[in-house]
């Protein structure tokens, strides 16, 4: 894989996630302007009843898992000698502890489980009957599989990463088809986040904090894992 300035990217990632804290935080009202957006008072977050939205959302999903199950069997092979060219034993193990420690621990585990902000359709402004909170002031509106952080959210964004990872065995594999590659890996993974926003699932902070954190384990990871030292 490329080399990375993983010290610039960090002081990058701090910058926007200050940013966004600060926005978030001093205008929490954003939240709800971008989920009203989608709102249709009688008809609710109507985007999720359009045919084929429910589908998409679930193969984005189940090709997460897809990805899962074959940096496991990646894993395997190249413990048993035979690594697949292109993806090997380290960028599998990459993606499998990407996936258990965000995703997995701290987006589900942690968070959703444990800081109790409610879903957008589940609030009063959208026809429910809880309360709004901020996204950074852990709440007491939701008692589990709460809105904060998108944990759908957070496994497309490890989906877009496994697709950057992947690169060099897709190359080799598909040819003058890899252009197609670039599309799904720039598209599915795009939709899968929007659409949690879109069909009253999740707010907007919801889905950046969720890329946010995945992007800062997925660094960390990439240096202790994948970086080539001299």
């Amino acid at each position: 894989m490329r080399q990375v300035n993983h010290v610039r990217l960090a002081l990058w990632l701090a910058v926007v996630t200050t940013i966004a804290a600060a926005v978030f935080t001093l205008w929490p009202q954003i939240d709800l302007a971008v989920s009203r957006l989608f709102y249709r008072p009688g008809a609710g977050f109507w985007i999720s009843d359009l045919p084929g939205v429910e589908a998409l959302r679930h193969f984005v999903w189940y090709l997460s898992l897809g990805v899962v199950g074959f940096s496991l069997a990646a894993l395997g092979l190249a413990l048993a000698g035979r690594p697949i060219r292109g993806f090997g034993a380290r960028e599998a193990a990459f993606l499998l502890t990407l996936y258990l420690l965000g995703p997995g621990l701290i987006v589900n585990v942690i968070l959703k489980a444990h800081w109790g902000r409610a879903r957008p359709a589940a609030i009063a402004e959208f026809g429910g009957s809880a309360h709004f909170t901020p996204a950074l002031l852990p709440a007491d509106q939701c008692a589990r599989n709460c809105s904060f952080v998108s944990g759908e959210g957070s496994a497309a964004v490890a989906l877009a990463i496994a697709f950057v990872v992947l690169v060099p065995l897709a190359r080799r594999l598909l040819g003058r088809f890899f252009p197609l590659y670039v599309v799904a890996a720039m598209g599915l993974p795009a939709a899968g986040l929007v659409l949690r926003v879109l069909t009253g699932r999740h707010f907007l902070s919801d889905t950046v904090f969720a890329a946010l954190i995945v992007l800062a384990i997925a660094l960390v990871l990439h240096r202790v894992m994948l970086s080539r030292r001299p």
